[in-house]
């Protein structure tokens, strides 16, 4: 049996790439002999050591690597985040050293200070590329990171030289989707190397079609932040023509007062706060639709996709990969920042009565996308291809 070894370092705070990495150890388990190399960034790690993790490639995580590489001598190196406990110093090493390597690109660190390709204030309704497409560096002198400018310099350095020795590597990248794909292309990377392979949901073949199209109620379920365009949202739900339908607001975040504030006196608007993932799912089984109105490029969209496994349609914004897990005539995708457009998107769904055709397309779509062998299989091409020097 073959043996992979994953590398990841844990963001401060659990999201969605942890929870994939987690998924997919557990998937490549059943395949593979599987180790890990798990990093952790500490909540209370100073502006000194962050200095001195990122200039010094922190050599310990280094040593880490050296010692499970001697021990467990894999097969293939899995390399998944490396900011910033991981270090740029893993990086080299494996590349230097020629081991097999595959690294999944799970955002756009590696050369945009967010990592999410907004502007500071999303004033102007688009993405920002500046940094990446113009070589610039915006992102310093608009404390992009954290609102500091000593850590938005560290950032920047760390993506400048990640993406120089990503660029010039000899391993395989993958992306979540081919717009992401396209999206290195176009920065000069080889086509060649590029592969596209989605993160398994294993949860997916277990969660039961229920989705009730009768129901009066359209969820919104994730960060409640700016960039994700709940503010538009809220503002665009309050020009519809009927009331008789609610909007479920689901989550936790910074702009939870300004919601308060916003939906104090409009009854056809609910929030509910932070759920746990289970309550979650049974919301979005007894609702009509999802709403997603993301300011940002997305990659894997894991709620969507237990939607759509569910039998519920969503409503999302054409914006990076998310149209590739939903069939190709999906009707549901509004112009992204075009609000009038997603009014008329919430409209036409409000006004049907029996949306179960479309998720049961959803469903079936979604099933045989996700598919854990035709996924298994990918990952086998892109191994064969690493061996190949």
């Amino acid at each position: 049996m073959k043996k992979i070894l994953f590398v990841h370092t844990e963001y401060t705070e659990t999201g969605g790439e942890d929870i994939a990495v987690k998924n997919e150890i557990n998937f490549l388990k059943n395949h593979y002999e599987v180790e890990t190399l798990i990093f952790n960034n500490s909540l209370k790690i100073s502006i000194k050591d962050l200095f001195w993790f990122v200039l010094n490639n922190n050599k310990e995580s280094v040593k880490e690597l050296k010692i499970k590489l001697f021990n467990f001598d894999p097969d293939y190196i899995y390399v998944h985040n490396l900011w910033f406990k991981g270090s740029l110093g893993i990086l080299k090493y494996i590349n230097k050293n020629q081991f097999k390597v595959i690294l999944k690109m799970h955002n756009f660190r590696y050369f945009c200070t967010k990592s999410y390709l907004s502007n500071r204030h999303l004033q102007n309704n688009d993405m920002c590329l500046a940094c990446g497409m113009q070589k610039k560096t915006i992102g310093i002198f608009n404390k992009y990171f954290t609102d500091s400018l000593a850590k938005s310099v560290l950032v920047t350095y760390f993506g400048h030289k990640y993406f120089k020795i990503l660029k010039n590597g000899n391993f395989k990248i993958l992306t979540l989707t081919n717009h992401h794909k396209s999206f290195l292309i176009e920065l000069g990377f080889e086509e060649s190397r590029l592969y596209v392979l989605p993160n398994p949901s294993p949860k997916l073949e277990k969660i039961l079609d229920t989705g009730n199209s009768q129901t009066k109620q359209i969820v919104y379920a994730g960060r409640i932040s700016k960039e994700k365009g709940i503010i538009e949202l809220l503002q665009t739900w309050n020009k519809l023509e009927t009331k008789e339908h609610k909007l479920i607001i689901i989550g936790d975040g910074p702009a939870c007062n300004e919601v308060k504030g916003i939906i104090e006196n409009i009854e056809s608007i609910v929030l509910m706060g932070y759920r746990e993932n289970q309550d979650v799912i049974k919301i979005i089984s007894e609702s009509k639709a999802v709403v997603t109105t993301t300011k940002l490029y997305e990659g894997q969209p894991t709620l969507l996709s237990e939607s759509s496994a569910l039998g519920v349609p969503s409503i999302f914004p054409n914006s990076g990969g998310i149209a590739e897990f939903f069939y190709s005539d999906y009707e549901y995708i509004f112009k992204q920042f075009d609000y009038e457009d997603l009014l008329a998107k919430l409209q036409q769904i409000i006004d049907i009565n029996d949306l179960r055709e479309v998720g049961k397309k959803n469903k079936n779509y979604i099933l045989e996308f996700l598919d854990e062998n035709k996924l298994l299989t990918r990952f086998e091409k892109i191994l064969g291809a690493s061996n190949e020097k």
